[in-house]
């Protein structure tokens, strides 16, 4: 009978001690979630406001007398994800177009690789074509892409994420970064045309709304 008190202590203890680590864990989670989810809507809030400052706008000067604050889709952590970068040796070359008919330099950097919802995709990195060989490990790198919302959700002309350039080949693109080109709020801008070959087959439902 004792054994079986004490059996009975000892798991009502262990599933007690599990639980109250279960919901530690989750309370963490939750904390970390709001955390992510207020540093990106105050990089927002902060980029409404030097949006409004003549010498650090985008915006002609039309667009900022009745400018309210730029427009996003609800942060969301899934667009947060782990990608692997296979660098290139060769560096290929090539002319990306822009939105005032110009052609811009880039090389080709690498290639990214990473899951949404389980399924499979790539995103070619570029760098200008002008930078110097031994600059181009401290260089960020430049993703030009579009999606399944562009010209709908999203501005048709695609939209841009610039990550650090990893020490290793692992990194984190966060879609909720996507900001739209600068020619969206002042034609003025030459903005390079994301290449066919990275046109995602999925709705990226974050990041910068069309304006």
């Amino acid at each position: 009978m004792k054994n079986l008190l004490l059996y009975l202590f000892i798991s009502f203890f262990t599933l007690s001690t599990i639980a109250n680590l279960a919901a530690q864990q989750a309370d963490d989670n939750i904390d970390k979630a709001n955390t992510y989810k207020q540093q990106i809507e105050d990089y927002r809030k902060q980029k409404d406001r030097d949006y409004l400052v003549p010498e650090k706008t985008m915006l002609t000067a039309e667009l900022m007398k009745d400018f309210k604050g730029l427009k996003y889709f609800p942060v969301n952590s899934k667009y947060k994800i782990s990608a692997k970068l296979t660098r290139l040796k060769d560096l290929p070359a090539i002319k990306i177009k822009t939105s005032t008919g110009k052609v811009s330099n880039y090389v080709i950097y690498g290639k990214l690789s990473f899951h949404i919802d389980n399924k499979p995709y790539e995103l070619s990195v570029y760098q200008s074509a002008r930078l110097a060989d031994e600059k181009r490990k401290e260089s960020a790198l430049f993703i030009p892409f579009t999606d399944k919302t562009s010209g709908k959700e999203t501005y048709g002309g695609g939209r841009y994420l610039v990550l650090d350039n990893p020490k290793g080949d692992l990194l984190i693109i966060d879609f909720n970064m996507a900001y739209n080109p600068y020619c969206v709020y002042n034609p003025n801008h030459s903005c390079p045309i994301p290449p066919a070959e990275n046109d995602l087959p999925v709705k990226i439902l974050a990041g910068e709304l069309m304006y």
